[in-house]
């Protein structure tokens, strides 16, 4: 008998200790439901500000980084690939991206509060027929032909520029873009 009744109480406490993990289990996950994230925003132009940070280089390739800080007062989403815009001669070119993603990868996309930054990678080459034949002369000229400064980045879906000063980059061996994001850790 004493064996029958332990049972029976093991088996009401099991019972009653689901029924109480039970209700506050569903209790977060209502809570989780709830508070979910509401659709945000995309980043406009006009509220960020990009700044040259660096560049680097690993087996014929240039990466460069750029900052692009919420300056705005809300939270917005940076994401997508964007058009780039360069200067050459006093007038301003679409640059030809040959590849989204870089050498040194792609990026996510990501949501900036304000004042928190993202970032865009660009990458070159250094390796290519026109700038490694035909003497010096030659492959300053075609430098000289395929180098762009105080670029413009155009956000997608015609969300407004941001303008990016103190950069120079050579595209004569191409142009590879990341999406606006961040890599985060």
């Amino acid at each position: 008998m004493k064996q029958r009744s332990t049972r029976i109480s093991f088996r009401l406490a099991l019972t009653t200790f689901c029924i109480v993990v039970g209700v506050p289990m569903m209790n977060v996950g209502a809570s989780v439901a709830s508070a979910s994230t509401p659709h945000i925003a995309p980043c406009k132009g006009n509220n960020l500000w990009g700044a040259y940070v660096g560049r680097g280089a690993a087996t014929g390739h240039f990466i460069y980084t750029i900052a692009l800080i919420n300056v705005g007062h809300t939270t917005c989403k940076l994401s997508g690939y964007p058009n780039i815009q360069g200067i050459r001669d006093n007038r301003t070119y679409t640059l030809d991206v040959n590849k989204h993603g870089t050498f040194a990868g792609n990026l996510p996309s990501t949501v900036l509060s304000p004042r928190i930054s993202g970032e865009l990678l660009l990458s070159t080459a250094d390796d290519c027929n026109a700038l490694n034949t035909g003497g010096i002369t030659k492959i300053d000229k075609v430098a000289a032909a395929n180098t762009y400064t105080n670029l413009t980045i155009e956000l997608p879906n015609s969300n407004g520029d941001v303008y990016l000063s103190g950069i120079k980059v050579d595209i004569a061996c191409g142009l590879e873009i990341s999406q606006l994001g961040w890599k985060g850790n």
